[in-house]
């Protein structure tokens, strides 16, 4: 038996609003604690970080250029995911910037949480949809450096 493979061109839209990540609490598999996602405008979204580069589609429960709050987001088959896929939750409280995640993966009943904190990126327009980690960990060092030093206001 050969195996089937079609692909599909999904077009990406336009960067409609970025957040910057800093995880606290992470699930095992996926211990990166800075990440950079990009919202498109057409509900297709990129995440980079230290070892994920990967695409998916999401839906917002506000206007994501007006700064999600609550979205949900599947991943697209990548390698990040073993070939396959993961939904993620995403809770955002603009107010103390922080956020839960809840993970869950095909075939484990279990979810997966995570948490930490998100600041928005000006600008999302200017994001460079194919920079490298290393090239968004430098542009947006500040941003970062914010987030690294809100995180280890608020541990216990």
């Amino acid at each position: 038996m050969t195996a089937h493979t079609e692909s599909v061109s999904i077009p990406l839209g336009q960067p409609a609003f970025v957040h910057a990540l800093r995880y606290t609490a992470l699930f095992d598999r996926k211990p990166f604690s800075e990440g950079l996602l990009i919202y498109t405008d057409n509900g297709a979204y990129k995440i980079v970080s230290p070892g994920e580069d990967h695409y998916g589609s999401y839906v917002s429960y506000t206007d994501v250029a007006e700064g999600p709050q609550h979205v949900i987001f599947l991943s697209w088959p990548s390698e990040d995911w073993d070939r396959n896929v993961a939904s993620h939750t995403l809770t955002f409280n603009p107010d103390s910037a922080a956020f839960r995640q809840v993970l869950v993966l095909p075939g484990n009943p279990v979810p997966r949480s995570q948490y930490g904190y998100a600041l928005p990126i000006p600008d999302p327009h200017s994001v460079d949809m194919t920079a490298s980690w290393d090239r968004v960990r430098e542009t947006y060092a500040e941003t970062f450096t914010q987030l690294e030093l809100l995180a280890a206001a608020r541990q216990p």
